[in-house]
């Protein structure tokens, strides 16, 4: 069928017998890469469809032997005090690409810089901005303080932690009777 589809082209009287079967050659690769493609989105279509046919055991299972396979891995680096983090992303990773290889971690701009010898007000992220932070991260603050009001023992507190929601021991199923309100 692929050699009758080429030999029925029409063939200009100035290309030569050269650009002939050099297009020719262009034309069967190029037929053979669209079959391929179309295998391969029957063969995936098939098998998301057996996919959605198992069981929750079975997809379990069928998902531990066949991990998905991330091409563009690497390693991911030690980042600097106050460093900004950027995402790579979760697109085009089952793609080869030199782009998606490298680095994420390296610092950048003003990341180059060590700030741990600045004093201690400058080492907040984007100081002298409006949009700065007090904060540079949680390990140097104390979130559990005694004389915080959370932590008190007086009345308010024990009531709220009463009816506060998922401090219950027990789990009680819901009765189908209805309250009056």
């Amino acid at each position: 069928i692929i050699i009758e589809h080429c030999n029925k082209a029409v063939v200009s009287t100035q290309s030569t017998g050269e650009e002939y079967e050099a297009w020719k050659v262009r034309e069967l690769r190029r037929i053979k890469t669209v079959r391929e493609e179309r295998e391969g989105r029957e063969k995936e279509a098939a098998e998301l469809e057996k996919v959605r046919n198992m069981t929750d055991e079975e997809r379990r299972l069928w998902q531990r032997m066949n991990p998905k396979v991330v091409v563009n891995k690497t390693e991911k680096g030690k980042y600097r005090f106050l460093q900004k983090y950027y995402h790579r992303g979760a697109f085009y990773l089952d793609k080869e690409d030199h782009t998606l290889k490298q680095d994420f971690s390296k610092p950048t701009l003003e990341d180059h810089f060590d700030k741990s010898i600045l004093p201690k007000v400058m080492q907040v992220k984007n100081f002298g901005r409006s949009g700065r932070t007090k904060y540079t991260h949680l390990l140097d603050q104390d979130s559990m303080a005694a004389d915080s009001p959370w932590a008190q023992d007086n009345q308010m507190n024990t009531k709220f932690h009463a009816n506060a929601g998922g401090t219950k021991l027990q789990f009680s199923r819901p009765s189908n009777k209805k309250k009056d309100r």
